[in-house]
């Protein structure tokens, strides 16, 4: 019975790091890093500056060789795989950016049809896929606009566009609601969480910010000197069952010290 459901899990395994390690001139950005990632589940990655959170994506993506260990997509080890395998295999991963990665010279239905010409979608194709997800992300009047044209909540609904465009399982977010202001972040993490509950998509949130995590996640990752510090579900995070000091130390800084969420305007976070 053991065996079987462990197999049912690793079968249900979106996304599985083992033993990754990453050196920079000799130091370690990241050590030993390990944890695995369910379909479906959404991952909050959160680290002090410097803590290796963007090198991580990185080497989750593929974008980055490993100096030992693996990252298995879908059961597909990213550094076995010859290059036309792993290109096919990383237009699963989408990437939002906190900084929107926008073509100024595009329309918002031209920034989103920019990775459906890379995948070689034919015009006709391209053109329905820009309509459904100018609709999916609510940017029903605005396709028309350029990049300088749009708030910031407005150009990460772009950015978040463009990167499911292809259909991807993972969403890779990084620090994704630091540009934005509250109003926008709030608006920015329910659309997420809609990409998550109605396209099945898994979703990892790298940000240093508590306080987003707590409003999206099912689990989080805690990152520190480029190690897994902890590895705590949300339901025990908010029950105030952290083990480690850091991320105690993340919770302090959140309004009224992690208490009376609903009150904090945590009311719809799914806790």
């Amino acid at each position: 019975m053991v065996m079987q459901n462990t197999g049912m899990a690793e079968a249900n395994e979106m996304l599985k790091v083992e033993g990754l390690s990453k050196t920079f001139d000799g130091h370690f950005a990241l050590e030993n890093i390990s944890f695995s990632v369910l379909r479906g589940e959404i991952v909050g990655l959160i680290g002090r500056s410097g803590a290796g959170k963007t090198t991580l994506l990185r080497c989750l993506n593929g974008a980055e060789t490993l100096d030992s260990g693996h990252v298995l997509v879908e059961g597909k080890n990213l550094s076995v795989l010859k290059e036309r395998e792993l290109l096919a295999l990383r237009q699963r991963i989408g990437l939002v950016f906190q900084g929107f990665n926008l073509l100024q010279s595009r329309t918002v239905a031209g920034n989103i049809s920019l990775g459906l010409e890379i995948l070689g979608i034919p015009k006709k194709e391209r053109q329905h896929r820009i309509q459904e997800l100018i609709h999916l992300v609510g940017l029903e009047e605005h396709e028309t606009k350029h990049p300088s044209q749009l708030s910031g909540g407005q150009k990460q609904r772009v950015g978040i566009a463009r990167a499911l465009a292809g259909h991807p399982a993972i969403l890779l977010c990084d620090e994704a609601t630091s540009a934005l202001d509250p109003e926008a972040t709030t608006s920015i993490l329910a659309l997420l969480k809609a990409v998550n509950k109605e396209l099945g998509v898994t979703v990892i949130l790298i940000t240093h910010e508590m306080d987003v995590i707590r409003r999206l996640a099912h689990r989080v990752l805690v990152l520190d000197q480029g190690r897994i510090v902890e590895d705590i579900s949300s339901e025990l995070l908010h029950k105030g069952e952290a083990k480690h000091a850091l991320t105690q130390s993340f919770i302090s800084r959140l309004p009224n010290n992690g208490e009376d969420m609903e009150a904090a305007g945590y009311a719809s976070s799914g806790f």
